[in-house]
């Protein structure tokens, strides 16, 4: 069964992300903003969205089915671990897709769009009460994706997922030491040949805020 968005955003995660720090808004190319805004130590899941409202990323509806299709399918073989069938896990697109939208609707998650690229903010609370953000972004391909990525490592091939990608996790301490962050990030570019959806290359972030006892 597909580990969709819905289920994610309710599991605990043992993975994360070196965080990228910015003083401000410094808006840039599209991939190396998503990655800045999503990264920041200091800021919180609807500041970070806040941001992506003022600087030229447009919204858009849960109803833009070929968006949140092409979105998801950037994205599925990172919810998908564990399943041999390489077509059935990009047949569950599809369903990824319709959890962002029911996501959507509810008010759980915001979808952007600016130059050709998707982006998809989710933000939900912990049992413990903690906050629970999700960056999923996607876009056509370009040498930016894995200039950003070499940072934390060079691309992992793996051509039976048509598949380049890069993790880093990391547990990071905003500056108060009550709150810490477990996260994890992936950069992906799809090799598939035929494409199978004109936004190849894709960064995930997710990341839990664990407050201290």
């Amino acid at each position: 069964m597909v580990a969709v968005a819905s289920h994610v955003l309710k599991v605990a995660i043992g993975l994360g992300i070196g965080a990228a720090m910015f003083a401000a808004p410094a808006f840039g190319s599209t991939m190396s903003d998503v990655v800045a805004i999503c990264s920041d130590p200091l800021s919180t899941g609807p500041q970070k969205r806040d941001l992506f409202a003022i600087s030229g990323w447009t919204p858009l509806a849960s109803d833009a089915a070929p968006v949140l299709t092409d979105l998801s399918t950037a994205l599925v073989i990172g919810f998908t671990a564990g399943m041999p069938d390489l077509e059935e896990r990009f047949g569950l697109a599809s369903v990824l897709a319709g959890n962002f939208a029911t996501m959507t609707d509810k008010g759980a998650m915001t979808l952007w769009s600016r130059d050709g690229a998707v982006l998809a903010i989710s933000i939900d609370k912990t049992p413990e009460g903690g906050e629970h953000l999700a960056c999923y972004f996607a876009m056509p391909p370009s040498d930016e994706t894995f200039e950003i990525a070499r940072v934390y490592g060079e691309p992992e091939v793996l051509p039976e997922l048509e598949l380049m990608a890069v993790r880093f996790d990391e547990s990071a301490f905003r500056f108060n030491p009550d709150v810490e962050y477990q996260m994890y990030s992936t950069w992906t570019r799809l090799t598939s040949d035929p494409l199978r959806t004109p936004l190849t290359d894709a960064y995930r972030l997710e990341r839990i805020e664990i407050l201290a006892k």
